[in-house]
């Protein structure tokens, strides 16, 4: 196998996180020809990241398809837990974080490049929509889900990280910080190693391409 990512990509980030925490030996390359070649089209099928090449050499798009499929695929070190209470309640935070917060952050972005003058009003507003939604459901200690690392961390660790780096450009530079409790688990969440190193990853991208000014 082999996971097509882009460094900057928060939905790339979410598939690396649950590679690393499940301590998988597979492949992780930059889109061939890059994103928008006919070449990478031909092989993914959407000309999105991440991409999976599973063995057969199908494209499996969508991170959060991809996470799901990797723990059906490799039972050890499973990412969901056991009971079918739990388990919606990890696929209920995995959706509100990233209806409520990736897609705001990409849609920034995808705004700011449209010129669209409400485009920091528009993405703060719906992340605080959707902060309100994750402060209900995101447990108070440990993970997001409880005391196991599960795929909501996989998506909710960078997705936070994200809104921290981004929160001067949008023009709110507390709108994690004056939430106190998705505050904490950010920080708890930042400190498991497979977050702390795509994290690490995220950072120096973003070093490598400064922002643009919005």
């Amino acid at each position: 196998m082999i996971l097509y990512s882009e460094p900057t990509s928060p939905y790339s980030a979410v598939a690396r996180v649950a590679i690393y925490a499940k301590e998988l030996s597979i492949e992780i390359a930059p889109a061939p020809g890059g994103l928008d070649s006919e070449e990478y089209r031909q092989v993914s099928g959407t000309k999105t990241v991440p991409c999976l090449i599973l063995d057969d050499g199908s494209p499996l798009p969508e991170s959060t398809v991809i996470i799901g499929y990797l723990d059906e695929k490799f039972p050890d070190r499973s990412l969901l837990p056991a009971s079918a209470e739990a388990r919606a309640h990890v696929a209920l935070l995995v959706r509100l974080g990233v209806e409520g917060v990736l897609d705001p952050l990409v849609g920034f972005f995808h705004d700011l490049s449209e010129g669209r003058a409400d485009a920091r009003a528009t993405a703060v507003k719906l992340l605080e929509t959707g902060f309100g939604k994750l402060e209900r459901f995101v447990a108070d200690e440990g993970f997001a889900a409880g005391p196991k690392f599960s795929q909501a961390d996989c998506v909710l660790g960078p997705a936070l990280f994200g809104v921290g780096a981004l929160a001067c450009m949008l023009g709110a530079p507390d709108l994690l910080s004056r939430r106190a409790k998705l505050a904490g688990y950010a920080a708890r969440v930042a400190a498991h190693p497979a977050v702390a190193r795509v994290l690490g990853e995220l950072q120096s991208a973003m070093a490598a391409n400064p922002l643009p000014a919005a």
